[in-house]
């Protein structure tokens, strides 16, 4: 085989995979924790979206009522924008990043994005906890969808966690909080 084909090879197949889904870095709970300005539990009101101002990618707006802030200060009520939606029968998925649906219940590391304002989930779905009940016990599920790559520092292909007890969680986003002296509610 010339070096023309490998090399078109080797290429085709560096496309493919960056088409079939996203990479991101592994961030550990510390690091979630100290990257959000605020870590907290609630549920989804409504979701809400539209294009951007350069009608060039389509972004939503959940409509998130808070039940208890674990980690910073939020209001009652936050509005999180992300990446992807449809609006007039165009989607976009964005693969990786959060995405919400109404009547939902989460927990969500957030930030506020300095461009624009908005307040985002930090470290994309990473920052993101579906809350579910189940076998009688109150999970949080990672976000992390299947077509999403998480990589260690040095490279290595990193597996997503799995559920965890609700309550589990929650006490390590608040010691992690109390070390990083991110107790603020």
């Amino acid at each position: 085989m010339n070096r023309k084909v490998v090399w078109l090879a080797v290429l085709l197949a560096v496309v493919a995979a960056a088409a079939e889904g996203s990479t991101f870095l592994a961030l550990s709970q510390e690091e979630l924790t100290a990257g959000a300005a605020a870590v907290l539990q609630g549920r989804v009101l409504e979701v809400e979206s539209f294009w951007n101002a350069e009608r060039t990618a389509i972004l939503s707006e959940a409509l998130v009522s808070v039940d208890e802030v674990l980690v910073g200060r939020a209001p009652s009520v936050v509005r999180v924008r992300t990446f992807g939606g449809t609006v007039a029968g165009y989607t976009i998925e964005a693969h990786g990043f959060p995405r919400f649906a109404p009547g939902e219940e989460t927990l969500l590391f957030l930030y506020r994005e300095p461009g624009d304002g908005s307040v985002r989930v930090y470290g994309y779905q990473q920052g993101q906890y579906r809350i579910e009940t189940r076998g009688g016990e109150r999970v949080a599920v990672p976000m992390i969808g299947e077509r999403v790559r998480l990589l260690a520092p040095n490279g290595a292909v990193m597996r997503p966690a799995g559920p965890l007890p609700l309550a589990e969680l929650r006490e390590q986003v608040r010691e992690l909080g109390r070390r990083l002296g991110r107790l603020e509610n």
